[in-house]
Protein backbone atom coordinates (compact mmCIF):
# COMPACT_ATOMS: atom_id res chain seq x y z
CA UNK A 1 0.00 0.00 0.00
CA UNK A 2 1.27 4.17 -0.56
CA UNK A 3 3.07 4.54 2.73
CA UNK A 4 3.95 8.33 2.38
CA UNK A 5 3.99 10.71 -0.82
CA UNK A 6 5.78 13.73 -1.26
CA UNK A 7 5.48 15.94 -4.26
CA UNK A 8 7.63 19.25 -4.88
CA UNK A 9 6.83 22.17 -7.76
CA UNK A 10 3.49 19.80 -9.63
CA UNK A 11 0.98 22.27 -10.90
CA UNK A 12 0.11 24.34 -8.10
CA UNK A 13 1.69 22.26 -5.26
CA UNK A 14 4.67 24.33 -3.65
CA UNK A 15 5.69 21.34 -1.44
CA UNK A 16 3.84 18.61 0.17
CA UNK A 17 3.78 15.10 2.39
CA UNK A 18 1.14 12.80 3.07
CA UNK A 19 1.44 9.89 5.21
CA UNK A 20 -1.56 7.18 4.41
CA UNK A 21 -2.49 4.00 6.18
CA UNK A 22 -4.57 0.73 4.92
CA UNK A 23 -8.56 1.10 4.69
CA UNK A 24 -10.36 3.98 3.18
CA UNK A 25 -9.18 7.66 2.71
CA UNK A 26 -11.43 10.36 1.72
CA UNK A 27 -10.00 13.20 -0.17
CA UNK A 28 -12.38 16.15 -0.28
CA UNK A 29 -12.25 19.68 -0.93
CA UNK A 30 -13.79 22.06 -3.38
CA UNK A 31 -13.82 22.51 -7.30
CA UNK A 32 -9.94 23.33 -8.12
CA UNK A 33 -8.54 23.09 -5.20
CA UNK A 34 -5.66 20.21 -6.21
CA UNK A 35 -7.27 17.14 -5.31
CA UNK A 36 -7.14 14.98 -8.57
CA UNK A 37 -3.87 16.86 -9.00
CA UNK A 38 -2.46 14.72 -6.34
CA UNK A 39 -3.85 11.68 -8.42
CA UNK A 40 -2.03 12.54 -10.90
CA UNK A 41 1.42 12.93 -9.36
CA UNK A 42 0.81 9.35 -8.17
CA UNK A 43 -0.17 8.94 -11.67
CA UNK A 44 3.55 9.48 -12.30
CA UNK A 45 5.52 7.41 -9.94
CA UNK A 46 3.65 4.31 -11.87
CA UNK A 47 4.36 5.26 -15.42
CA UNK A 48 2.32 7.75 -16.41
CA UNK A 49 3.09 10.26 -19.68
CA UNK A 50 4.84 13.02 -18.38
CA UNK A 51 4.96 16.79 -19.18
CA UNK A 52 6.62 19.94 -18.61
CA UNK A 53 3.57 21.59 -18.19
CA UNK A 54 3.08 19.96 -14.89
CA UNK A 55 5.98 21.91 -13.64
CA UNK A 56 4.73 24.72 -10.83
CA UNK A 57 5.67 28.30 -12.56
CA UNK A 58 8.51 29.85 -12.19
CA UNK A 59 10.14 26.29 -11.24
CA UNK A 60 12.49 24.60 -13.31
CA UNK A 61 11.61 20.74 -12.80
CA UNK A 62 9.22 18.85 -10.69
CA UNK A 63 10.07 16.20 -8.31
CA UNK A 64 7.52 13.36 -6.90
CA UNK A 65 8.42 10.15 -4.33
CA UNK A 66 6.67 8.20 -3.02
CA UNK A 67 7.01 5.06 -0.29
CA UNK A 68 4.97 1.82 -0.87
CA UNK A 69 4.41 -1.56 1.75
CA UNK A 70 4.26 -4.22 -0.64
CA UNK A 71 2.66 -7.82 0.50
CA UNK A 72 5.35 -10.69 0.02
CA UNK A 73 3.35 -12.60 -2.32
CA UNK A 74 3.34 -9.57 -4.52
CA UNK A 75 4.29 -10.10 -8.11
CA UNK A 76 6.42 -6.66 -8.03
CA UNK A 77 9.50 -8.56 -6.27
CA UNK A 78 9.95 -10.78 -9.54
CA UNK A 79 10.08 -7.65 -11.42
CA UNK A 80 12.80 -6.14 -8.72
CA UNK A 81 14.58 -9.24 -9.33
CA UNK A 82 14.40 -9.47 -12.99
CA UNK A 83 16.19 -6.11 -13.33
CA UNK A 84 18.68 -6.94 -10.32
CA UNK A 85 16.95 -3.76 -8.06
CA UNK A 86 17.20 -4.45 -4.67
CA UNK A 87 14.90 -5.18 -2.08
CA UNK A 88 16.03 -5.93 1.80
CA UNK A 89 13.43 -5.44 3.01
CA UNK A 90 9.04 -5.08 1.68
CA UNK A 91 9.52 -1.36 0.80
CA UNK A 92 9.71 -0.06 -2.62
CA UNK A 93 10.49 3.98 -2.93
CA UNK A 94 10.09 5.34 -6.49
CA UNK A 95 11.46 8.84 -7.39
CA UNK A 96 10.35 11.11 -10.73
CA UNK A 97 12.10 14.11 -11.85
CA UNK A 98 11.27 15.95 -14.62
CA UNK A 99 12.78 19.36 -15.85
CA UNK A 100 12.14 22.25 -18.37
CA UNK A 101 14.32 20.37 -20.90
CA UNK A 102 12.18 17.70 -21.16
CA UNK A 103 14.33 15.51 -18.57
CA UNK A 104 13.21 12.66 -17.33
CA UNK A 105 14.73 10.55 -14.34
CA UNK A 106 13.03 7.85 -12.82
CA UNK A 107 14.45 5.93 -9.77
CA UNK A 108 13.01 2.54 -8.09
CA UNK A 109 14.90 2.02 -4.87
CA UNK A 110 17.61 4.21 -6.09
CA UNK A 111 18.27 2.03 -9.06
CA UNK A 112 17.48 4.14 -12.26
CA UNK A 113 15.08 2.98 -14.44
CA UNK A 114 12.64 3.62 -17.32
CA UNK A 115 9.26 4.70 -17.47
CA UNK A 116 8.38 1.15 -19.51
CA UNK A 117 9.77 -0.70 -16.03
CA UNK A 118 7.57 1.87 -13.75
CA UNK A 119 4.57 0.59 -15.20
CA UNK A 120 5.45 -3.00 -15.33
CA UNK A 121 5.79 -2.40 -11.45
CA UNK A 122 2.91 0.13 -11.08
CA UNK A 123 0.01 -2.12 -12.53
CA UNK A 124 0.89 -4.23 -9.38
CA UNK A 125 1.13 -0.81 -6.93
CA UNK A 126 -1.27 1.32 -7.91
CA UNK A 127 -5.24 0.93 -10.19
CA UNK A 128 -6.85 4.63 -10.93
CA UNK A 129 -10.60 4.97 -11.50
CA UNK A 130 -11.67 7.54 -12.69
CA UNK A 131 -13.23 9.22 -16.01
CA UNK A 132 -10.54 7.04 -17.87
CA UNK A 133 -11.57 4.00 -16.19
CA UNK A 134 -15.51 5.12 -17.28
CA UNK A 135 -14.61 5.06 -21.18
CA UNK A 136 -12.63 1.73 -20.59
CA UNK A 137 -15.44 0.25 -19.75
CA UNK A 138 -17.69 1.89 -22.60
CA UNK A 139 -14.88 0.33 -25.01
CA UNK A 140 -16.55 -3.18 -26.07
CA UNK A 141 -12.88 -3.99 -26.99
CA UNK A 142 -12.06 -4.00 -23.33
CA UNK A 143 -14.78 -6.25 -22.11
CA UNK A 144 -13.28 -9.93 -22.71
CA UNK A 145 -10.08 -8.84 -21.05
CA UNK A 146 -11.73 -7.26 -18.14
CA UNK A 147 -13.98 -10.70 -18.45
CA UNK A 148 -11.04 -12.93 -18.36
CA UNK A 149 -9.76 -11.13 -15.02
CA UNK A 150 -12.44 -12.81 -13.15
CA UNK A 151 -11.75 -16.01 -14.39
CA UNK A 152 -9.61 -18.65 -12.17
CA UNK A 153 -5.79 -19.86 -12.81
CA UNK A 154 -7.54 -23.10 -15.52
CA UNK A 155 -8.70 -19.95 -18.07
CA UNK A 156 -5.19 -18.42 -17.52
CA UNK A 157 -3.42 -21.79 -18.42
CA UNK A 158 -5.68 -22.10 -21.40
CA UNK A 159 -5.22 -18.37 -22.59
CA UNK A 160 -1.41 -18.93 -22.30
CA UNK A 161 -1.59 -21.87 -24.41
CA UNK A 162 -3.92 -20.28 -27.30
CA UNK A 163 -1.63 -17.36 -27.13
CA UNK A 164 1.33 -19.53 -27.92
CA UNK A 165 -0.11 -21.61 -30.72
CA UNK A 166 -1.41 -18.26 -32.09
CA UNK A 167 1.60 -16.56 -32.27
CA UNK A 168 2.66 -20.30 -34.15
CA UNK A 169 -0.30 -19.76 -36.40
CA UNK A 170 0.82 -15.55 -37.38
CA UNK A 171 4.54 -16.43 -37.91
CA UNK A 172 3.55 -19.37 -40.56
CA UNK A 173 1.09 -17.12 -42.29
CA UNK A 174 3.70 -14.59 -42.26
CA UNK A 175 6.18 -17.04 -43.97
CA UNK A 176 3.48 -17.68 -45.99
CA UNK A 177 3.19 -14.53 -47.18
CA UNK A 178 6.80 -13.89 -48.20
CA UNK A 179 6.76 -17.25 -49.87
CA UNK A 180 4.54 -16.26 -52.09
CA UNK A 181 5.81 -12.52 -52.29
CA UNK A 182 8.99 -14.81 -53.51
CA UNK A 183 7.18 -16.35 -55.61
CA UNK A 184 5.84 -13.56 -57.26
CA UNK A 185 8.63 -12.08 -57.43
CA UNK A 186 10.72 -15.10 -58.98
CA UNK A 187 8.19 -15.70 -61.30
CA UNK A 188 8.79 -11.95 -62.56
CA UNK A 189 12.27 -12.51 -62.73
CA UNK A 190 11.91 -15.95 -65.10
CA UNK A 191 9.88 -14.20 -67.14
CA UNK A 192 12.20 -11.32 -67.56
CA UNK A 193 15.15 -13.71 -68.18
CA UNK A 194 13.22 -15.07 -70.56
CA UNK A 195 12.50 -12.23 -72.41
CA UNK A 196 15.47 -10.79 -72.31
CA UNK A 197 17.65 -14.55 -73.57
CA UNK A 198 15.02 -14.63 -76.10
CA UNK A 199 15.81 -11.32 -77.65
CA UNK A 200 19.58 -11.43 -77.50
CA UNK A 201 19.27 -15.11 -78.77
CA UNK A 202 16.65 -14.45 -81.65
CA UNK A 203 19.05 -11.11 -82.64
CA UNK A 204 22.10 -13.57 -83.53
CA UNK A 205 25.09 -11.35 -82.75
CA UNK A 206 28.41 -11.65 -83.80
CA UNK A 207 31.24 -10.89 -82.16
CA UNK A 208 32.72 -7.86 -83.76
CA UNK A 209 30.11 -7.21 -85.84
CA UNK A 210 28.99 -4.08 -85.59
CA UNK A 211 32.38 -2.47 -86.40
CA UNK A 212 32.44 -4.49 -89.59
CA UNK A 213 28.91 -3.31 -90.87
CA UNK A 214 29.66 0.48 -89.56
CA UNK A 215 32.55 -0.04 -92.20
CA UNK A 216 30.32 -1.65 -95.12
CA UNK A 217 27.71 1.31 -94.16
CA UNK A 218 30.43 3.65 -94.30
CA UNK A 219 31.41 2.69 -98.59
CA UNK A 220 27.94 2.40 -99.13
CA UNK A 221 27.13 5.55 -98.38
CA UNK A 222 30.11 7.53 -99.38
CA UNK A 223 30.00 5.49 -102.74
CA UNK A 224 29.85 8.32 -104.95
CA UNK A 225 32.89 10.59 -103.39
CA UNK A 226 34.89 6.71 -103.57
CA UNK A 227 34.50 6.44 -107.19
CA UNK A 228 35.64 10.46 -107.82
CA UNK A 229 38.50 9.78 -106.13
CA UNK A 230 39.29 6.36 -107.10
CA UNK A 231 38.72 7.55 -111.13
CA UNK A 232 40.60 11.08 -110.61
CA UNK A 233 43.41 9.59 -109.18
CA UNK A 234 43.69 6.79 -112.08
CA UNK A 235 43.71 9.50 -114.34
CA UNK A 236 46.20 11.91 -112.82
CA UNK A 237 48.64 8.60 -112.72
CA UNK A 238 48.02 6.92 -116.24
CA UNK A 239 46.92 10.33 -118.33
CA UNK A 240 47.41 14.50 -119.31
CA UNK A 241 49.75 14.04 -121.85
CA UNK A 242 52.36 11.80 -120.26
CA UNK A 243 51.59 9.72 -117.51
CA UNK A 244 53.28 9.63 -114.20
CA UNK A 245 54.13 6.41 -114.08
CA UNK A 246 56.00 7.45 -117.66
CA UNK A 247 57.48 10.16 -116.25
CA UNK A 248 59.22 8.22 -113.53
CA UNK A 249 59.79 5.39 -116.06
CA UNK A 250 62.06 8.32 -118.33
CA UNK A 251 64.04 9.99 -115.61
CA UNK A 252 64.69 6.15 -114.18
CA UNK A 253 66.64 5.62 -117.03
CA UNK A 254 68.09 8.49 -117.48
CA UNK A 255 69.60 8.53 -114.04
CA UNK A 256 70.09 4.48 -114.22
CA UNK A 257 72.93 5.37 -117.41
CA UNK A 258 74.52 7.98 -114.73
CA UNK A 259 74.38 5.77 -111.59
CA UNK A 260 77.98 4.46 -111.91
CA UNK A 261 79.34 7.93 -111.66
CA UNK A 262 78.60 9.45 -108.36
CA UNK A 263 77.36 7.91 -105.26
CA UNK A 264 74.39 10.40 -104.97
CA UNK A 265 73.17 9.82 -108.30
CA UNK A 266 73.21 5.94 -107.38
CA UNK A 267 71.00 6.78 -104.30
CA UNK A 268 68.65 9.03 -106.71
CA UNK A 269 68.24 6.18 -109.06
CA UNK A 270 67.05 3.74 -106.67
CA UNK A 271 64.53 6.28 -105.11
CA UNK A 272 62.67 7.01 -108.59
CA UNK A 273 63.06 3.59 -109.34
CA UNK A 274 61.00 2.78 -105.95
CA UNK A 275 58.65 5.05 -106.51
CA UNK A 276 58.01 3.71 -110.01
CA UNK A 277 57.27 0.22 -109.79
CA UNK A 278 55.26 1.47 -106.27
CA UNK A 279 52.81 3.42 -108.14
CA UNK A 280 52.77 1.21 -111.02
CA UNK A 281 51.64 -1.16 -107.71
CA UNK A 282 49.15 1.54 -106.87
CA UNK A 283 47.53 2.13 -110.07
CA UNK A 284 47.08 -1.70 -110.01
CA UNK A 285 45.41 -1.56 -107.02
CA UNK A 286 43.15 1.76 -107.84
CA UNK A 287 42.17 -0.15 -111.51
CA UNK A 288 41.01 -3.34 -108.97
CA UNK A 289 38.66 -1.03 -106.61
CA UNK A 290 36.92 0.25 -109.35
CA UNK A 291 36.50 -2.67 -110.98
CA UNK A 292 34.92 -4.02 -108.21
CA UNK A 293 32.88 -0.70 -106.92
CA UNK A 294 29.02 -1.11 -106.77
CA UNK A 295 26.13 0.89 -104.83
CA UNK A 296 23.47 -1.58 -103.57
CA UNK A 297 21.17 0.43 -102.00
CA UNK A 298 19.16 -2.10 -99.96
CA UNK A 299 22.53 -3.37 -98.78
CA UNK A 300 22.76 0.19 -97.46
CA UNK A 301 19.27 -0.21 -95.68
CA UNK A 302 19.62 -3.31 -94.42
CA UNK A 303 22.82 -2.73 -92.78
CA UNK A 304 20.99 0.99 -91.17
CA UNK A 305 17.93 -1.70 -89.84
CA UNK A 306 20.25 -4.14 -88.46
CA UNK A 307 22.98 -1.31 -86.96
CA UNK A 308 19.60 -0.22 -85.53
CA UNK A 309 19.12 -3.31 -83.59
CA UNK A 310 22.13 -4.18 -82.19
CA UNK A 311 22.42 0.00 -80.47
CA UNK A 312 18.77 -0.80 -78.79
CA UNK A 313 20.19 -3.85 -77.65
CA UNK A 314 23.49 -2.39 -76.01
CA UNK A 315 21.39 0.75 -74.62
CA UNK A 316 19.55 -2.12 -72.45
CA UNK A 317 22.70 -4.74 -71.95
CA UNK A 318 25.95 -3.27 -73.17
CA UNK A 319 27.13 -0.40 -73.57
CA UNK A 320 28.94 -2.33 -75.82
CA UNK A 321 28.28 -5.48 -78.35
CA UNK A 322 30.97 -7.84 -76.30
CA UNK A 323 28.99 -6.87 -72.96
CA UNK A 324 25.05 -7.52 -74.59
CA UNK A 325 26.89 -11.24 -75.58
CA UNK A 326 27.74 -11.32 -72.02
CA UNK A 327 24.83 -10.14 -70.53
CA UNK A 328 23.19 -13.09 -72.63
CA UNK A 329 25.17 -15.69 -71.84
CA UNK A 330 24.56 -14.69 -67.88
CA UNK A 331 21.00 -14.56 -68.08
CA UNK A 332 21.13 -17.96 -69.56
CA UNK A 333 23.09 -19.15 -66.42
CA UNK A 334 20.85 -17.76 -64.16
CA UNK A 335 17.79 -19.18 -65.68
CA UNK A 336 19.27 -22.83 -65.51
CA UNK A 337 19.87 -22.74 -61.60
CA UNK A 338 16.39 -21.55 -61.00
CA UNK A 339 14.98 -23.90 -59.08
CA UNK A 340 10.73 -23.47 -58.77
CA UNK A 341 9.18 -25.71 -55.51
CA UNK A 342 5.89 -25.53 -55.10
CA UNK A 343 5.74 -28.36 -52.34
CA UNK A 344 7.25 -26.15 -49.81
CA UNK A 345 4.00 -23.37 -50.01
CA UNK A 346 1.44 -26.53 -50.57
CA UNK A 347 2.74 -27.91 -46.89
CA UNK A 348 2.64 -24.78 -45.25
CA UNK A 349 -0.50 -23.82 -46.14
CA UNK A 350 -1.90 -27.20 -44.73
CA UNK A 351 0.15 -26.45 -41.71
CA UNK A 352 -1.50 -23.37 -41.41
CA UNK A 353 -5.28 -25.19 -42.02
CA UNK A 354 -4.20 -27.78 -39.25
CA UNK A 355 -2.45 -25.13 -36.64
CA UNK A 356 -5.86 -23.36 -37.38
CA UNK A 357 -7.98 -25.98 -36.67
CA UNK A 358 -6.32 -26.65 -33.17
CA UNK A 359 -6.90 -23.04 -32.68
CA UNK A 360 -10.31 -23.37 -32.97
CA UNK A 361 -10.55 -26.09 -30.73
CA UNK A 362 -8.20 -24.81 -28.24
CA UNK A 363 -10.51 -21.35 -28.42
CA UNK A 364 -13.82 -23.16 -28.03
CA UNK A 365 -12.30 -24.77 -24.68
CA UNK A 366 -11.42 -21.20 -23.96
CA UNK A 367 -15.26 -20.06 -24.72
CA UNK A 368 -16.59 -22.67 -23.25
CA UNK A 369 -14.50 -21.56 -19.78
CA UNK A 370 -15.51 -17.74 -20.58
CA UNK A 371 -19.49 -18.48 -20.24
CA UNK A 372 -19.13 -20.30 -17.40
CA UNK A 373 -17.32 -16.97 -15.58
CA UNK A 374 -19.60 -14.72 -17.55
CA UNK A 375 -22.30 -17.24 -15.80
CA UNK A 376 -21.02 -15.85 -12.29
CA UNK A 377 -20.02 -12.97 -13.08
CA UNK A 378 -23.77 -11.89 -14.16
CA UNK A 379 -24.98 -13.37 -10.66
CA UNK A 380 -22.47 -11.11 -8.57
CA UNK A 381 -22.36 -8.34 -10.63
CA UNK A 382 -26.53 -8.31 -10.70
CA UNK A 383 -26.44 -8.56 -6.84
CA UNK A 384 -24.06 -5.66 -6.10
CA UNK A 385 -26.48 -3.75 -8.84
CA UNK A 386 -29.07 -4.54 -6.33
CA UNK A 387 -27.56 -3.41 -3.18
CA UNK A 388 -26.22 0.07 -5.07
CA UNK A 389 -30.23 0.57 -5.39
CA UNK A 390 -30.25 -0.75 -9.42
CA UNK A 391 -32.52 -3.34 -8.18
CA UNK A 392 -34.39 -4.11 -11.51
CA UNK A 393 -31.12 -3.58 -13.57
CA UNK A 394 -29.46 -6.45 -15.16
CA UNK A 395 -26.27 -7.04 -16.43
CA UNK A 396 -25.35 -9.71 -18.99
CA UNK A 397 -22.43 -10.93 -21.10
CA UNK A 398 -22.92 -11.08 -24.60
CA UNK A 399 -21.02 -13.90 -26.92
CA UNK A 400 -20.08 -13.38 -30.54
CA UNK A 401 -18.34 -16.92 -31.87
CA UNK A 402 -15.83 -15.52 -34.72
CA UNK A 403 -15.10 -17.63 -37.86
CA UNK A 404 -12.01 -18.86 -38.24
CA UNK A 405 -10.84 -16.66 -40.76
CA UNK A 406 -11.00 -13.53 -37.83
CA UNK A 407 -10.02 -14.99 -34.86
CA UNK A 408 -7.48 -12.93 -32.40
CA UNK A 409 -4.85 -13.45 -29.98
CA UNK A 410 -7.71 -13.55 -27.72
CA UNK A 411 -9.69 -16.36 -29.07
CA UNK A 412 -13.07 -17.14 -30.91
CA UNK A 413 -14.86 -15.10 -28.90
CA UNK A 414 -16.32 -11.10 -28.91
CA UNK A 415 -17.76 -10.14 -25.94
CA UNK A 416 -20.04 -7.14 -25.29
CA UNK A 417 -21.68 -6.15 -21.74
CA UNK A 418 -25.03 -5.68 -21.63
CA UNK A 419 -27.69 -3.67 -19.66
CA UNK A 420 -31.06 -3.66 -18.80
CA UNK A 421 -32.28 -0.33 -16.40
CA UNK A 422 -35.69 -0.99 -16.47
CA UNK A 423 -38.20 -4.26 -16.36
CA UNK A 424 -39.90 -5.17 -19.62
CA UNK A 425 -36.60 -3.53 -21.27
CA UNK A 426 -34.29 -5.87 -23.41
CA UNK A 427 -30.54 -5.57 -23.11
CA UNK A 428 -28.95 -3.64 -24.68
CA UNK A 429 -24.63 -2.41 -24.78
CA UNK A 430 -23.70 -0.78 -21.75
CA UNK A 431 -22.28 2.02 -23.54
CA UNK A 432 -25.88 3.06 -24.86
CA UNK A 433 -28.27 2.53 -21.81
CA UNK A 434 -25.83 4.12 -18.96
CA UNK A 435 -26.02 7.10 -17.20
CA UNK A 436 -23.18 8.14 -15.23
CA UNK A 437 -24.63 7.73 -12.08
CA UNK A 438 -25.46 4.71 -13.51
CA UNK A 439 -22.20 4.05 -14.83
CA UNK A 440 -20.01 4.75 -11.73
CA UNK A 441 -22.63 1.90 -9.42
CA UNK A 442 -21.20 -0.64 -12.38
CA UNK A 443 -17.90 -0.01 -12.20
CA UNK A 444 -17.91 0.45 -8.34
CA UNK A 445 -20.05 -3.46 -8.46
CA UNK A 446 -16.87 -4.81 -10.67
CA UNK A 447 -14.34 -3.53 -8.39
CA UNK A 448 -16.09 -4.65 -4.89
CA UNK A 449 -16.10 -8.20 -6.70
CA UNK A 450 -12.24 -8.02 -8.42
CA UNK A 451 -11.05 -6.53 -4.97
CA UNK A 452 -9.75 -9.51 -3.31
CA UNK A 453 -8.52 -11.25 -6.81
CA UNK A 454 -6.25 -8.45 -7.48
CA UNK A 455 -2.63 -8.38 -6.83
CA UNK A 456 -3.07 -4.37 -6.41
CA UNK A 457 -2.18 -2.43 -3.56
CA UNK A 458 -3.81 0.59 -3.66
CA UNK A 459 -7.34 1.25 -5.60
CA UNK A 460 -8.15 4.93 -6.48
CA UNK A 461 -11.66 6.62 -7.15
CA UNK A 462 -11.14 9.85 -8.89
CA UNK A 463 -15.00 11.19 -8.17
CA UNK A 464 -16.63 7.96 -9.22
CA UNK A 465 -19.41 8.48 -7.09
CA UNK A 466 -20.14 11.41 -9.49
CA UNK A 467 -24.21 11.78 -10.63
CA UNK A 468 -25.24 10.16 -7.78
CA UNK A 469 -27.29 11.79 -4.21
CA UNK A 470 -29.00 10.05 -1.60
CA UNK A 471 -29.52 6.35 -0.55
CA UNK A 472 -27.46 5.49 -3.46
CA UNK A 473 -24.69 7.96 -2.19
CA UNK A 474 -24.91 5.93 0.97
CA UNK A 475 -24.76 2.92 -0.57
CA UNK A 476 -21.61 3.99 -2.79
CA UNK A 477 -20.27 4.56 0.09
CA UNK A 478 -20.94 1.18 1.68
CA UNK A 479 -19.51 -0.46 -1.46
CA UNK A 480 -16.25 1.35 -1.25
CA UNK A 481 -15.69 0.45 2.82
CA UNK A 482 -16.23 -3.00 1.81
CA UNK A 483 -13.20 -2.80 -1.00
CA UNK A 484 -11.51 -0.78 1.20
CA UNK A 485 -11.62 -4.12 3.75
CA UNK A 486 -9.10 -6.25 1.19
CA UNK A 487 -6.87 -3.26 -0.20
CA UNK A 488 -6.17 0.15 0.90
CA UNK A 489 -8.59 3.03 -0.94
CA UNK A 490 -8.01 6.18 -1.84
CA UNK A 491 -11.40 8.20 -2.36
CA UNK A 492 -11.70 11.59 -4.33
CA UNK A 493 -15.43 12.42 -3.32
CA UNK A 494 -17.90 15.49 -2.76
CA UNK A 495 -20.55 13.45 -1.14
CA UNK A 496 -20.85 13.46 2.54
CA UNK A 497 -22.16 10.13 2.97
CA UNK A 498 -18.87 8.91 0.88
CA UNK A 499 -16.36 10.79 3.37
CA UNK A 500 -18.06 9.98 6.41
CA UNK A 501 -17.74 5.95 5.90
CA UNK A 502 -14.34 6.62 5.00
CA UNK A 503 -11.59 5.98 7.94
CA UNK A 504 -9.63 8.95 7.72
CA UNK A 505 -10.09 12.48 5.69
CA UNK A 506 -7.93 14.15 4.28
CA UNK A 507 -8.84 18.32 3.39
CA UNK A 508 -7.38 19.44 0.18
CA UNK A 509 -7.29 23.56 0.04
CA UNK A 510 -6.30 26.20 -2.45
CA UNK A 511 -4.77 29.54 -1.06
CA UNK A 512 -3.65 32.58 -2.81
CA UNK A 513 -0.57 34.61 -0.97
CA UNK A 514 1.08 37.08 -2.67
CA UNK A 515 0.05 36.90 -6.00
CA UNK A 516 0.88 32.72 -6.02
CA UNK A 517 -1.45 29.74 -5.53
CA UNK A 518 -0.88 26.78 -3.57
CA UNK A 519 -2.62 23.83 -2.99
CA UNK A 520 -2.23 22.64 1.40
CA UNK A 521 -3.75 19.42 2.49
CA UNK A 522 -4.39 18.67 6.32
CA UNK A 523 -5.56 15.55 8.26
CA UNK A 524 -9.05 16.14 9.93
CA UNK A 525 -9.56 15.48 12.93
CA UNK A 526 -13.09 14.06 14.34
CA UNK A 527 -14.11 17.85 15.20
CA UNK A 528 -13.04 18.91 11.75
CA UNK A 529 -14.29 16.44 9.93
CA UNK A 530 -17.72 17.49 11.17
CA UNK A 531 -16.34 21.43 9.63
CA UNK A 532 -15.82 19.66 6.52
CA UNK A 533 -18.87 17.82 5.91
CA UNK A 534 -21.20 20.17 7.32
CA UNK A 535 -19.42 22.50 4.43
CA UNK A 536 -20.30 19.58 1.88
CA UNK A 537 -23.94 18.92 3.19
CA UNK A 538 -24.55 23.08 3.20
CA UNK A 539 -22.83 24.69 0.34
CA UNK A 540 -21.08 28.13 1.21
CA UNK A 541 -23.50 28.47 4.85
CA UNK A 542 -22.81 26.40 7.30
CA UNK A 543 -25.09 26.15 9.96
CA UNK A 544 -25.35 24.60 13.89
CA UNK A 545 -28.26 22.18 12.27
CA UNK A 546 -25.77 21.97 9.08
CA UNK A 547 -23.36 20.73 12.08
CA UNK A 548 -25.72 18.75 14.04
CA UNK A 549 -26.75 16.54 10.52
CA UNK A 550 -22.85 16.39 10.08
CA UNK A 551 -22.44 14.67 13.49
CA UNK A 552 -25.34 12.37 12.91
CA UNK A 553 -23.96 11.18 9.11
CA UNK A 554 -20.69 10.54 10.87
CA UNK A 555 -22.02 8.45 13.72
CA UNK A 556 -24.37 6.77 11.27
CA UNK A 557 -21.21 5.51 9.40
CA UNK A 558 -19.41 4.48 12.39
CA UNK A 559 -22.26 2.20 12.73
CA UNK A 560 -22.47 1.66 9.33
CA UNK A 561 -18.51 0.53 9.60
CA UNK A 562 -19.32 -1.98 12.36
CA UNK A 563 -22.14 -3.73 10.72
CA UNK A 564 -19.60 -4.50 7.50
CA UNK A 565 -16.90 -5.60 9.44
Amino acid sequence: MLKELIINNFAIINELQIDFKSGMTALTGETGAGKSIIIDALGLLVGSRSSVDFIRTGQDSLKVQGLFEVSSSSPVFGILDKYGIDHADKSIIIKREINRKGRNVCRLNEELVNTTTLKEIGKYLVEIHGQNQQQELLDEDNHIDILDRFADDKLEDLLNQYHELFDNYQNKRARLRAIQKDSQNLAQRIDMLKFQTEEIDSTQIKKGEDDDLEEEKNHLANFEKISSALQESYRTLSENNIGVVDALGNAREQLDDISGYDKVYKELYDSINGAYYQIQDDMSTISDQLDGLDFDEDRLDEIQKRLIALDNLKKKYGPTLDEVIQFGIDAHDELSKIDVDDSTEAKLVQDIKDTQDQLMQLGKQLSDERHQVATGLEKSINYQLKELYMKNSRFNVGFKTLDEDSITEKGIDQVRFNLKTNVGEDFKPLARVASGGELSRVILAFEAIIAEKMNVETIIFDEIDTGVSGRVAQAIGDKIYRVAQAVQVLCITHLPQVAAMSDRQFQIEKKTTKNKTSTSVSLLSDHDRIDAISLMLAGTKVTDLTKEHAQELLELAQGEQKRLD
